[in-house]
């Protein structure tokens, strides 16, 4: 089999000569990437262009070709997700991108890329290509993951600030179309037209799993360590390598310990005594011979693997999958890392960045090789504690069937057939307030990021209270720094970088900062507003409870990325309800969904007023908007008495915060 491996730009593509097509057989899937995929890649895009990097390496794309009547036309056999949220990308930004979205061939111009079979998705890329001519866009089931792509790629700017540098969001686009055009590379690959696919699927499913950088590290982290050390300490990061699922699951299914001895660990307060747990795990290893992966090549050897315990392994009642953790194993070992950093008085790290892992690792941990062997024990042991705070006091992603929710998930002892185990909740939430502000930060900070965690999750570390503490008011001390926190790192003046500041509140947890709500609600930006405010206003709107309804009661944060005017822009001229002077202060502003945007778009108020009143009548989307609505008329008066409300409602709730 004669295979073909290059390395290609868009720029190079497009100057191909015949020109290239691409298409998505039928056997493929159709785009199923997630916001947080797209937002992941987005954020990683934007930030290697801000720092000047030279190449953006995408990934890999494997072709086979197809004879074609022009040009040459080859068939996606695999990334065909990343490739299609390339097009997308291009789509959405246009700019330097442009030339790649469409062939022109003998006066006829297609789209580069097409779906085989799927006339749906075919006239959705046609029409955002060549214009709808009069007609609406289908709102097509198949094209659903699409379209919420390209809201998030076009409101990219409205999600984080311009660098200090840049006068408008127009010159960074244009810069940033310009890298994405020339400088962003992946590696095609491309086989002959008579290869047997099933063989192609065969060697890409045995050969094709690549080694994940925090593989790679925990190879590199056991090495450090004697033979006799490296099981226990392999099965700890193991457990903890799965956010997916919760810490004590992960144990059993990994160490050969049943779930009544986990459990047992956790009623003797011992699940964060890492010598005890040590103890339990050479004892098991050692009577069952189980060492786990202890290098690359046994990694390596073991990808793909599913593990294997004769323990007993309910934890609970079933099905660990309805829960999923807000962000993955990479981002959780820099922020450990940032906090064993600072507890080891060393400095700290210039970002986070999960393609940086192992780079940030040798620069700020592999440095001393006479303490290799100590401080891996150490990164590992505060890993462990760590993710058992992590679990019992942070949000999960909590799937409740038809929905998934933010929510943290309660944690107590059950026994079921005379057998005792550790039980999560997936239903109640008895620290509401906790939660939503934890989703108010998530919402509202880089995804990629979330710079706020690695303060809180040290107080929490540092601040464990005593044995004998509920969960309740345990977690009510943190829910109280949370509040300082916010209000204080996020509400006030922003003249250093997130992991500047953040550093700082570890050090000085409950130092105090001079806050800026009063003169960023009082001004008039629009839509450059941050998103951080309106998502905080939900949350205090909520938190202060002015109205006692079931639907406020109900209320729950989710994602937004676009500012709705309430009185439009352009009105039309049948709208007796308009504004003048109030156009865009924070009174006659809200934060929408793209899609939701889209609907009111000029609509009169009226009309707006009542399409929300009718979608809101058992849990509301908006606490903002439902205050705006419940006013029948709306003018300047209306919006700058809203406005007013809202600066009152912040005064008020940072006057009350805790502060020590």
């Amino acid at each position: 089999m004669k295979i073909a491996s290059e390395l290609y730009s868009l720029t190079e593509i497009v100057e191909e000569s015949p020109h290239w097509h691409f298409n998505i057989p039928i056997y493929q899937r159709l785009y199923v990437w997630g916001e947080d995929q797209v937002l992941t890649l987005l954020n990683d895009l934007v930030n290697a262009y801000e720092r000047g990097e030279d190449l953006f390496f995408l990934g890999g794309t494997l072709l086979v070709e197809q004879f074609g009547v022009s040009g040459r036309h080859f068939d996606l056999i695999d990334g065909q997700q990343r490739f299609t949220t390339l097009w997308m990308l291009c789509q959405a930004w246009q700019e330097a991108l442009k030339p790649f979205l469409t062939v022109t061939e003998d006066t006829r111009t297609q789209t580069r890329l097409k779906f085989a079979i799927r006339p749906e998705v075919n006239h959705f890329l046609e029409t955002l290509t060549f214009g709808s001519r009069g007609q609406p866009i289908a709102v097509d089931e198949a094209t659903k993951r699409m379209r919420t792509a390209l809201d998030l790629m076009k409101s990219v700017f409205e999600r984080r600030p311009l660098p200090k540098d840049v006068r408008s969001k127009e010159a960074h686009l244009t810069g940033l179309t310009d890298f994405v055009f020339g400088k962003v590379q992946f590696v095609i690959t491309t086989v002959p037209r008579e290869t047997d696919l099933n063989k192609l699927f065969e060697v890409i499913n045995n050969r094709g799993v690549q080694l994940q950088h925090h593989e790679i590290l925990k190879a590199r982290m056991l090495d450090a360590l004697t033979e006799s050390e490296r099981g226990p300490y392999a099965v700890l990061w193991e457990a903890c390598a799965d956010m997916d699922s919760f810490i004590e699951r992960n144990l059993v299914g990994l160490s050969g310990l049943s779930a009544s001895e986990v459990t047992g660990f956790y009623e003797r307060g011992e699940f964060s005594n890492l010598e005890f747990i040590r103890l339990a795990l050479s004892k098991k290893m050692h009577s069952q011979s189980n060492l786990h992966a202890l290098n690359l090549e046994s990694i390596l050897k073991d990808l793909g693997q599913p593990a294997t315990s004769d323990a007993d392994s309910e934890m609970e009642d079933g099905d660990p999958t309805w829960v999923r953790s807000i962000f993955g194993f990479p981002l959780f070992l820099q922020h450990t890392l940032r906090i064993w950093l600072l507890e080891n008085k060393q400095g700290d790290l210039p970002r986070l960045l999960d393609r940086e892992l192992l780079t940030l690792f040798d620069e700020h941990f592999f440095q001393d090789s006479l303490k290799r062997a100590e401080d891996v024990r150490s990164f590992i042991e505060l890993l462990w504690r760590l993710r058992v705070i992590f679990d019992i006091h942070f949000i999960k992603w909590i799937d409740q069937g038809e929905e998934e929710v933010h929510l943290i998930s309660n944690i107590s002892v059950s026994t079921s057939s005379g057998k005792r185990y550790v039980s999560r909740s997936r239903e109640t939430d008895s620290h509401r307030g906790f939660s939503l502000l934890q989703s108010m930060l998530y919402h509202s900070q880089e995804i990629t990021t979330q710079y706020w965690v690695t303060p809180l999750l040290l107080y929490m570390y540092r601040n464990p209270g005593e044995k004998t503490e509920t969960q309740v008011t345990k977690a009510k001390r943190y829910f109280d720094y949370l509040r300082h926190l916010d209000n204080h790192l996020l509400g006030s003046a922003a003249n250093e970088s997130l992991v500047i500041r953040t550093r700082s509140f570890m050090e000085k947890p409950w130092q105090r900062r001079n806050l800026v709500h009063k003169t960023e609600l009082i001004s008039a930006k629009g839509v450059k507003f941050a998103h951080y405010w309106f998502y905080k206003l939900e949350f205090v709107l909520w938190f202060q409870r002015t109205r006692e309804t079931e639907g406020w009661k109900k209320f729950r944060l989710t994602a937004k990325s676009s500012v709705e005017h309430i009185s439009p822009q352009t009105p039309t001229e049948r709208d007796s309800n308009q504004v003048d002077q109030a156009l865009d202060c924070i009174g006659n502003l809200a934060l929408v969904s793209r899609s939701l945007n889209s609907e009111y778009g000029n609509l009169p108020y009226n009309e707006k007023r009542q399409r929300f009143l009718n979608k809101n009548k058992t849990r509301i989307d908006s606490l903002k908007m439902d205050l705006i609505y419940e006013n029948k008329h709306w003018g300047d008066k209306q919006a700058f008495a809203h406005q007013k409300e809202m600066i009152e409602c912040l005064e008020n709730y940072c006057g009350n915060t805790p502060t020590t």
